[in-house]
């Protein structure tokens, strides 16, 4: 029995497991078991370790380049990630996960253009996966491509109407379309949903300026002043 562990934009999100106890026979699964559950602790050394296991026993195992690719970026190793999950893709050129993981990627090295192109292989995999159209929204917005982040981080509310982030970037991308009355209606909606959202605060106040509603800028900027305090 094995289980695997994917990132989809931002957050580690692994899967409930159970201790694997060392032994002089353990196999590739056995291995990656316990590197996940060594991710889940916070011993990327060890799960590095065991995910290189695994793929000395299985070498075309795509979750364990995946994942190994995972704690590399989590450790700072970009390159190092970038290798895994493309050794992944080589394997199955088919996986979204790696796509979407490798954009991430990318995007931190800077390398926006390739990003994108990642995400939209993610989404041309898996239509339906909201983090592939949230990060290429934020990226496509990063490029200038305003009317492309906006379609993009539609696309992601109607998914999911809970998404506050995608609400809040997307109020963003409009107050730079200068669609004001769209970009309040956003970060309302995005603080509605969490109260606490010190930048859609933020925004919304310098959306407010420019209405020329000052005292409603006012408010907010001190309300997102009062959240940043406490982070």
């Amino acid at each position: 029995m094995r289980y695997s562990a994917f990132v989809f934009g931002i957050a580690l999100a692994l899967s409930g497991g159970f201790a694997v106890q060392a032994s002089a026979q353990m196999t590739a699964d056995a291995y990656f078991n316990r590197a996940v559950d060594r991710q889940k602790d916070g011993d990327p050394d060890g799960a590095l370790e065991d995910y290189t296991k695994a793929l000395e026993l299985a070498p075309d195992d795509t979750d364990a380049y995946i994942n190994r690719g995972l704690v590399r970026k989590a450790k700072g190793d970009l390159d190092g990630a970038i290798k895994d999950l493309t050794a992944a893709l080589r394997i199955d050129p088919d996986l979204a996960s790696a796509y979407l993981n490798r954009g991430v990627v990318y995007k931190l090295k800077g390398n926006t253009d390739a990003a994108i192109a990642d995400y939209s292989r993610a989404i041309d995999l898996a239509p339906e996966n909201s983090s592939a159209y949230y990060n290429r929204g934020t990226a496509r917005r990063d490029k200038g491509d305003l009317t492309g982040a906006e379609a993009d981080l539609t696309k992601v509310i109607e998914l999911n109407p809970q998404h506050a982030k995608a609400l809040a970037n997307r109020g963003k991308v409009r107050l730079m379309l200068k669609a004001l009355d769209g970009a309040v209606t956003d970060l309302a909606a995005a603080i509605a949903i969490d109260a606490k959202f010190a930048d859609a605060y933020k925004t919304r106040a310098a959306v407010y300026r420019l209405l020329k509603k000052i005292p409603l800028a006012d408010a907010d900027e001190r309300k997102a002043a009062e959240l940043q305090s406490k982070q």
